[in-house]
């Protein structure tokens, strides 16, 4: 025997609603039995009511299969709309689509479900999966960090106590439980093509065509020149968090947080550089070098854009927390002309601005020292000034400078082997 039940959101304390919602039943359980879609002992029906164009109220519903764990119509629907952003779904691949909506509607109707211990065991197994990989990998696809999945796998260990007792009773708080952690894990797998040839096994890794960072990013190589290169180390940091236009939730985290923590840095590093400034031009002997005078007044201005950029971004990426949020955020930016590129542009005037304003500062130094009429200061300070000099350009020098020899880690050996 056949087993319907209907669940709704609209209000059926009213007639008119009542009505239309029975007879959409009636009529959906008709075609769904003529169409031989109630074959099995357990299906659902989930209908809710809405207002067309000429104010007349209508129906739009989903049938949902649980033994399969799928969603189902009796119309033609656009199974597009269920995909987000992946692109390249197979018809075999489409089934971690539909159970990730199963579980939706699994967390917003818990009622009249069983957890079976099978089901508790896949759970288990997927957390305890994903919690070995965070520990061991850098790039883990799992869709929670390692904090949150020992707090998942304790919660899930608390509840195989009351999943496994013969006489327990469900409640529907522990079927929500079950079906948050489901939908979000089985979401993860089909947004890396879970079972897929050229599966994504790592967040940084694209499942389609790989983009080259610089030959097609003329706009970095030019803001390279003048923001020291700054932008195209935040372009690979964004690609590595922002892949195939989706985001991985702790990557994101981190990658936020990392830049958080530059900002507040960088804030800190021009307070300094600004009060040095003010205390320099207080000076009575920078009056009489105009030009010295004027390298700290610009120095003061880079110093001061530098603390306001660093205060706005600060404020401006605390409200990308939300995984939500943040792929709004990135969609919207990767859709504007050179997206990703501005955005690099954007994170690292911090840095750049600081930069600029500590070389005026050495400038103005360098034009006091060296417009001295006092020939032993030359003589004195011009060997420590080249020996600055050299200090700074070193390290500059050494992150530019091609490597020597080549990579022998397993992801190369990888690519040699055309694997």
């Amino acid at each position: 025997m056949v087993q319907i039940t209907v669940f709704t959101d609209a209000d059926v304390r009213k007639q008119s609603n009542s009505d239309v919602i029975a007879s959409c039943v009636r009529t959906l359980l008709d075609q769904a039995q003529i169409a031989g879609h109630l074959e099995d002992t357990l299906t659902e029906l989930t209908v809710d009511l809405s207002t067309n164009t000429n104010g007349e109220l209508e129906c739009r519903y989903y049938f949902v299969a649980p033994d399969q764990r799928v969603l189902f119509w009796e119309t033609d629907f656009e199974a597009m709309n269920l995909f987000g952003e992946v692109k390249g779904v197979t018809n075999g691949h489409m089934k971690y689509a539909m159970e990730a909506e199963y579980w939706m509607h699994r967390e917003l109707y818990p009622n009249d479900c069983k957890i079976t211990p099978e089901l508790h065991c896949e759970l288990q197994a997927m957390i305890l999966h994903a919690y070995t990989d965070t520990i061991f990998s850098e790039v883990s696809l799992a869709p929670f960090d390692t904090d949150e999945l020992q707090r998942a796998l304790s919660i899930v260990d608390y509840l195989n106590g009351i999943v496994n007792k013969p006489d327990s009773i469900t409640n529907d708080q522990y079927i929500w439980a079950y079906a948050r952690l489901m939908r979000m894990f089985t979401r993860a797998r089909f947004s890396n093509f879970y079972g897929e040839i050229g599966a994504r096994l790592g967040t940084d890794h694209s499942v389609y065509a790989e983009d080259n960072y610089l030959d097609r990013r003329p706009i970095v190589k030019l803001f390279n020149l003048i923001l020291f290169g700054s932008p195209s180390s935040h372009v690979r940091k964004i690609d590595s968090v922002w892949v195939d236009q989706s985001v991985n939730r702790p990557r994101w985290k981190m990658f936020m947080n990392g830049l958080t923590n530059e900002w507040s840095g960088l804030a800190i590093y021009s307070t300094v550089m600004l009060a040095v400034d003010i205390s320099f031009l207080a000076v009575p002997a920078i009056g009489q070098r105009p030009s010295a005078q004027i390298a700290l007044y610009i120095s003061s201005l880079w110093s001061v854009a530098s603390l306001v950029v660093s205060a706005l971004l600060a404020q401006s990426g605390g409200h990308q927390d939300s995984i939500n949020r943040a792929t709004a955020f990135m969609t919207r930016m990767t859709r504007s002309l050179h997206g990703k590129e501005n955005l690099a542009i954007i994170f690292s005037l911090p840095y750049a601005l600081v930069i600029w304003g500590m070389v005026f500062f050495f400038l103005a130094l360098s034009l006091v020292i060296f417009l001295s009429a006092n020939v032993t200061t030359w003589c004195t300070v011009g060997p420590a000034w080249l020996l600055v000099i050299g200090f700074i350009g070193w390290p500059v020098w050494a992150a530019r400078c091609p490597q020597i020899g080549r990579p022998t880690s397993s992801m190369w050996i990888r690519r040699k082997l055309g694997t």
